[in-house]
C-alpha cells in the first residue's frame, strides 16, 4: 500500500507530519509493506516558482491514502474526486505508529463536508450562520491539471524558496 504524508523535511519514517496538506513543504510516500520511502515537492513541476500546488504534485502518484492532521475542503474534494485518493485524519504519534492504525483500520476516514450544500453554511443570519452572501456565478470548467492549482499560505509558499527547489 502506498501512503502518502505532507512533511517538513525528509526524515524517512521519523519525519515530522506538517500540520497542513496544502501548504507542507514535501510528501513523504511509504510503501507500508517494505517501509521504502519516496519524497515528492509540494509544487508543479512544470511551474517551479508558483509555490504550493498538492494537486500538481501528487495526481500522478499511484496512493491507496494520504494520512492528514488537517485539510482543508477544497483539498480534500480535490484529492478524493479527482485523484481518486481516500483521506485519513491521524492526531499525532509517529508516521511508523500512523501506518499501524491504518493497517488495523482504526484511522478515521475523511469525507467533504459540502459545507453550503449541506446546510452548514447559512447565508440567513442565524446562529452558526457564515453571514455572507452564497449567490454568486460559478462557471463550469473541466478539472484539469492547469484549473487546479491549490496554493498555501505557509510551508513551502513561504520559505523564499519552492519546495521544488530542494528535492530533484
Amino acid at each position: 500500500m502506498k501512503v502518502c504524508f505532507p512533511i517538513t523535511r525528509d526524515e524517512g519514517l521519523n519525519s515530522k507530519l506538517f500540520n497542513h496538506f496544502n501548504s507542507a513543504p514535501l510528501f513523504l510516500i511509504v510503501d507500508s509493506e517494505t517501509r521504502e520511502t519516496m519524497v515528492v515537492a509540494n509544487c508543479d513541476p512544470r511551474n517551479e516558482q508558483q509555490g504550493c500546488n498538492p494537486y500538481a504534485a501528487l495526481h500522478l502518484q499511484q496512493l491507496d491514502a494520504i494520512i492528514v492532521d488537517a485539510i482543508g475542503d477544497a483539498a480534500l474534494q480535490t484529492m478524493n474526486n479527482l485523484c481518486g485518493f481516500r483521506v485519513y485524519e491521524t492526531r499525532g504519534g509517529t508516521l511508523e505508529e500512523t501506518l499501524e492504525q491504518l493497517a488495523a483500520n482504526s484511522l478515521i476516514e475523511l469525507a467533504p463536508c459540502y459545507s453550503h450544500e449541506a446546510g452548514r453554511c447559512g447565508d440567513d443570519g442565524d446562529e452558526g450562520s457564515c453571514d455572507h452572501d452564497h449567490d454568486h456565478d460559478h462557471e463550469e470548467e473541466e478539472a484539469d491539471c492547469s484549473s487546479c492549482a491549490l496554493q498555501g499560505t505557509e510551508g513551502c509558499g513561504s520559505q523564499g524558496k519552492t519546495s521544488c527547489d530542494t528535492v530533484h
